[in-house]
């Protein structure tokens, strides 16, 4: 069931490929998002945080010389090659004022969504983040962890990972308060073999329900994972923002 249910929730998730010159030496790194819909617009969402980081690299001189969303991992997939991404096309953007408030959201243009879409990539729709069920089972964080990512020239080899975690009733002493209150999830990463969660930044968190009477377990976005210290992580809750987008949408749309 293991590796049957990460590539199911893998059709959400993507990894962001850039590949950086800073004064003349190469760096390369990968970063985890995930497909989010509100009626029916797709963004690709991660921490805020990674969006800051690639700027602040950019700042220090960073020339970005490609960027490419890596779709393979999912059930379905039928192309290893990863999409190319016009990064600045896709208004990256960190989502808050707020210290603690810590959304980054990208909006693919519609050649790249489609090129997802034909690789059956599909977002996180209303369905899995406007309600979740009041008992799950277990919650799961999915990523590309750093330190299984190799890149020996243009030849990478990088790997996605899904882990359990065991949520926490209440914020734990390490995390600072919540500002504002209601926005955090707060779990610990149990059976994980990695020596750090570096890299899962900007991965989706879900919850899995108990089997319904027909014996079928459903999945659900809770959160977006946007620190760790430890195994202990803390993410951003999803529903939150989605009903702020569908507001702002329905306001635009004038209804």
């Amino acid at each position: 069931m293991g590796v049957e249910l990460t590539r199911r929730i893998m059709r959400h998730v993507v990894g962001i490929y850039y590949d950086f010159t800073l004064e003349g030496e190469r760096r390369q790194v990968v970063q985890t998002a995930f497909l989010f819909s509100v009626v029916g617009r797709w963004m690709l969402m991660t921490a805020g945080h990674c969006i800051s980081d690639i700027r602040a690299f950019r700042d220090r001189g960073g020339i970005l010389r490609r960027c490419r969303l890596i779709d393979c991992m999912g059930e379905g997939a039928q192309h290893i090659e990863p999409v190319p991404l016009s990064y600045d096309d896709a208004s990256p953007l960190p989502l808050g004022i707020r210290e603690h408030i810590d959304y980054g959201v990208l909006f693919p243009p519609d050649n790249a969504c489609q090129l997802l879409a034909a690789n059956n990539l599909v977002p996180f729709d209303e369905d899995a983040w406007n309600e979740e069920p009041g008992e799950a089972r277990d919650y799961f964080l999915l990523g590309f962890p750093g330190e299984l990512n190799e890149y020996r020239g243009n030849l990478i080899n990088v790997r996605a990972s899904m882990m359990r975690l065991r949520r926490y009733a209440e914020r734990p002493e390490d995390f600072p308060e919540e500002d504002p209150p209601g926005m955090f999830f707060y779990g610990r990463a149990i059976e994980q073999p990695l020596n750090s969660l570096r890299g899962f930044s900007g991965g989706p968190i879900v919850s899995m329900s108990h089997p319904d009477k027909d014996g079928t377990a459903h999945y659900y976005l809770v959160a977006l994972q946007s620190t760790s210290m430890g195994d202990d992580v803390k993410g951003m809750l999803m529903r939150p923002l989605g009903e702020l987008v569908r507001e702002i949408l329905s306001r635009r749309q004038g209804n």
